[in-house]
């Protein structure tokens, strides 16, 4: 175990990983996904959080930050998340969930109230999105004083295609077989699947459609 112990760290060195894990959080990294993370840095702090790597995920220049309590933020088996960063700051019983298989360029997930995002299996996001839940100031009622801004879940299904630039705020639910345009501001519930959403506020341009990795 000890040696163990030192492997890893003389990996981490060479690979300029970073990490800060508070006494009562969790990081479950199997050794399959450990030497696949290259300047990766986490910070685990406030109490009983989590954060739990599947089997081979590969994580680079990226940077994950849990905070509060009892939050969870969860990468499925073989995904790989490259150049950007993952938050969950300062709340409790939240989750950020990344499905098996999904592929990141370069993403901004970010929860700092009471809500969650789910990312669904075999999802592509391209670079420069940004995903959250909040607004992160309040916006209130100009007669009662009472905010009118509360954060909001975020549900993106299996087969999601995120172009470059996309920004998906709080309430963003997208359905299977969904490509989302470059640049496109999506901020509702979608209930259709197979379907091509562009614009700001983000529409439905095009239905009938799926996607594939590659040229066919």
């Amino acid at each position: 175990m000890i040696l163990q112990r030192l492997i890893t760290a003389l990996r981490n060195l060479g690979y300029k990983n970073r990490f800060q894990i508070k006494a009562g959080n969790t990081l479950s990294l199997p050794p399959s996904s450990e030497r696949l993370l290259k300047k990766v840095t986490i910070k685990l702090r406030g109490s009983n959080n989590r954060l739990c790597i599947g089997e081979n995920v590969t994580l680079n220049h990226c940077e994950i930050r849990l905070s509060g309590n009892d939050n969870l933020i969860e990468i499925g088996d073989n995904a790989r998340f490259s150049s950007g960063k993952i938050y969950l700051n300062d709340t409790s019983g939240q989750h950020i969930r990344i499905g098996a298989e999904t592929t990141v360029q370069g993403a901004y997930l970010l929860i700092d109230e009471a809500a969650s995002i789910d990312i669904g299996r075999d999802c592509m996001l391209s670079t420069d999105i940004m995903i959250r839940t909040g607004d992160k100031h309040s916006i209130l009622d100009a007669a009662s004083g009472q905010r009118i801004n509360p954060s909001q879940d975020i549900h993106i299904a299996d087969r999601v295609w995120i172009g470059r630039s996309a920004t998906l705020l709080k309430g963003t639910v997208l359905q299977p077989e969904t490509i989302v345009a470059t640049r496109a501001l999506v901020c509702r519930e979608f209930t259709e699947g197979h379907c091509v959403i562009a614009g700001i506020p983000a529409e439905i341009v095009k239905r009938g459609v799926r996607w594939d990795r590659e040229l066919l």
